[in-house]
This record gives structure tokens, sequence and C-alpha cells, in this order.
């Protein structure tokens, strides 16, 4: 692509972006509304920088289509060489459809969900996050008052909130966790053959859970699933299997980092801690200005362009690949005043983390949820809780994609 020789070379998965994102995204809307990059397994694209851009492309399903066949070209090639063919079936979601198949699939899951009241699920958050901090709390008095959050409670909440919510039993709980520990690592060829073995697992485990669903159906969301119906239409064994696994994975990984990115901020930023353990009415809004202010999900999934066409003084050739930089976009000083400041109660907060349009997130309101409640109890119980660490160089991850941490240390006491 001779559009892409001159490229710029942009290390995405630079510290630069989790220490001091503002600086550096900054910088990237510099180079332009649409910057030329590559990126590890996809190849060139083009980066969505502002707000305006990146929010145009998420709603605008006709001019930046979800399945590349729609756009004239195959998938990625490397990607396609790398997967299995279990893989390839498992990647027949709802995520990489164009309309009209993803608003079937789409109606059908929201029938689902709106059988499952987020509300009606939150005091069963409340006793998950209350017993594992229990966990947390001995756990702490076994090591000198010293506790790592990400392993004992950002990933063991969200997991459990989700089997909950499908309807999966307690006790697989500790599988899942073994099977999905390689795939929050994928950042090359090679993990992606690591992760073989569990995802073989996990969708083995499925197929044989949605056939126990079928015959004797039991309350959550997989049950719904499965009786979903509009217009006498259900969804088959293989769009069933692929929307579990869907809601497993993306329904507690980006999660983990919210809640993560969350009380990493409450740590950094006593002010704003304070003033929640006084009024902790407050949690919503400032959950909100995490998900602005910290961005676990940086990127949102590619766009192919569907025909030549010219957009926000960009000319783009059919088939290019668009990926909207949400991070970017939530640091953008033209929607945001003052983007580098935490404002908890910021009004007007439209962050794109959760993305927009015909694909926004399915599961922002148990994300919300969780994060709400982990905060709440978490700093109810100790809020004079401590980083380990130093609060202002915390142990970024580089994994394109999401501003997570490696660790988050705290002293508990």
């Amino acid at each position: 692509m001779g559009r892409f020789r001159m490229r710029l070379k942009l290390n995405l998965t630079a510290i630069e972006y989790r220490a001091d994102p503002f600086t550096a995204f900054g910088r990237l809307r510099d180079m332009g509304t649409f910057v030329p990059a590559r990126i590890p397994l996809i190849g060139n694209l083009w980066l969505a920088t502002t707000y305006d851009a990146v929010n145009d492309v998420l709603k605008d399903d006709s001019l930046f289509c979800r399945n590349p066949k729609n756009a004239g070209r195959r998938n990625f090639p490397m990607l396609q060489l790398m997967m299995p063919g279990l893989f390839r079936v498992m990647a027949k979601n709802m995520i990489g459809m164009d309309e009209p198949d993803h608003r079937r699939l789409r109606s059908l899951v929201d029938q689902a969900f709106q059988r499952q009241s987020i509300d009606d699920l939150r005091p069963t958050i409340k006793q998950i996050v209350d017993d594992q901090l229990d966990y947390v709390e001995e756990l702490a008095k076994q090591q000198n008052c010293k506790v790592e959050l990400i392993e004992h409670l950002c990933r063991p909440v969200p997991l459990a909130a989700i089997c909950q919510l499908l309807g999966l039993p307690a006790e697989d709980q500790p599988n899942f966790k073994k099977w999905f520990n390689s795939f929050t690592r994928i950042q090359s060829v090679w993990g992606i053959v690591k992760i073989v073995p569990g995802m073989s697992k996990t969708i083995k485990y499925l197929r044989h859970q949605i056939e126990e669903v079928r015959r004797n159906p039991r309350p959550g969301l997989m049950t719904a699933l499965v009786e979903a119906e509009q217009a006498g239409d259900r969804l088959n064994d293989q769009e069933l299997q692929s929307m579990v696994m869907l809601l497993l994975l993306a329904g507690h990984e980006t999660t983990v980092h919210l809640i993560t990115n969350a009380v990493l901020t409450l740590l950094q930023m006593p002010d704003v801690r304070d003033q929640l353990l006084a009024d902790w009415t407050l949690v919503d809004p400032a959950v909100e200005e995490v998900l602005r202010y910290c961005s676990p999900v940086q990127f949102a999934k590619p766009r192919f362009v569907t025909t030549d066409t010219e957009f926000h003084g960009h000319s783009f050739k059919r088939g290019e690949v668009v990926m909207p930089c949400l991070a970017s976009a939530n640091y953008d000083p033209h929607r945001f005043e003052q983007p580098d400041r935490f404002i908890f109660d910021r009004p007007r907060n439209y962050h794109l983390d959760f993305g927009a349009g015909p694909h926004v997130c399915l599961g922002l309101k148990l994300a919300r949820a969780e994060t709400q409640i982990a905060l709440e109890r978490l700093f109810t119980r100790w809020p004079d809780l401590q980083p380990t660490f130093e609060p202002s160089t915390p142990d970024w991850s580089r994994r394109l994609g999401m501003r997570s941490l490696n660790s988050l240390e705290v002293r508990a006491a």
C-alpha cells in the first residue's frame, strides 16, 4: 500500500502511552485526525485520533464496516494463517458482523439481557466483593499486611459476577482462571499459540453447559439466550457458543482493568478518595471519570472502509482499515475541558470508552456496577489503603490496546 510507505513509526506499546497518555495522545492528535500506523498481526491502518472523528467512525456502520468482506477484502491474512479452525468458529460473533446480521444477533441478546436485571444482581455482586475482601484480609495478615489486588480482587470479582449472570456453576470458576490466564497476554504470534489449550478446554466446557441448559433450564443469561426468540428466529448452536464465549471473556477482562485503574486513581488522589468516603453517592460520576481519565480500553476494533470517500477532510480508499483510538478521543481538549485533570463530577461526560453506535458495549451496566461496588466496599473497609509502590510510577503493562497494570500491591492494615 503506497499510501503507507511514509507511515509514521508509532510504538503504541511504549510506556509513555500509559504513564503520560495526555501528552502522548496529544502528540498523536497533532499529527492529524487520521494517522498512518502499523499494528502487529493487523498491518497498515489509519488511527482515528479526535473525539469527533472517533465518534463518527463508530456510528457510521455503512461507511466503516466490521466485516472485511463488505469492504472487498479478506480478513487480516496473518491472523487467518495463525488462527486454528476452532478459533474461526468462535470468531463468528456479532462484534465482527454488520447489518442485518449484527442487528439480528444483538436483538436476541438484548432480549435475553432484559430478563437479567443488573439492579437485581447488585446484592450478589456486593456479596462476591465482600467474600473476596474477607479472603484479602486473611491473606494480608499472613503477608505482613501486603496483598496483590489484581490477582485477589480485581480479577476474581468480574469473573465471579459474569459466571453468576450467565448461570455457570461457581465451583467451575477456578478452571476459568487457569484457562484464561494466557488469554490476557497476547502480543504476538507466539501469544496466540499459547492460548490454544485454554481456549479449547473453555469451548468444550461451554458446549457441555449449553447442552445441559437445553435439557434442564436454570436461572441465568445462558438459559435466556437459549430461549430467546424473535419472529421465529433463535440462536443456533454455533452462535450460542460464540456468544457465551464473547460474554464470558469480554464480560470480565476489561472490567478487571477498569477496577484496577479505579483503585489506582484513588490511591494516587487522596482528595478524591476523601470526597467519596464522605459521600458514596458520588461514586457513579467518579467511575465515569475513571473511564474517561484512565481509558482502560485504548482502541475500538478495526473498521473497514466500504467505498472511496472523503471523511473529516481525509481521503480513504475502499478496503483500508481504520482503528478508532478511544483514549485519544477521551483526552481531546476540543471535547473535554482540562482533559488532563480528574474531575469526578465533570458535566456531560460523554466519554467513548464503551464505544458508540450499533456496537456499543453490551455489558456497560454490569461493568459500572461492579466497579462502583468494588470501590465502595474496598475503601470503606480500608479507608487508609496505601500502595507499596511509588504511586506516580506504577507497573504499567505494555499490552497493546489496554491501559492496564502488571501488578497492584497494596498495604491493607
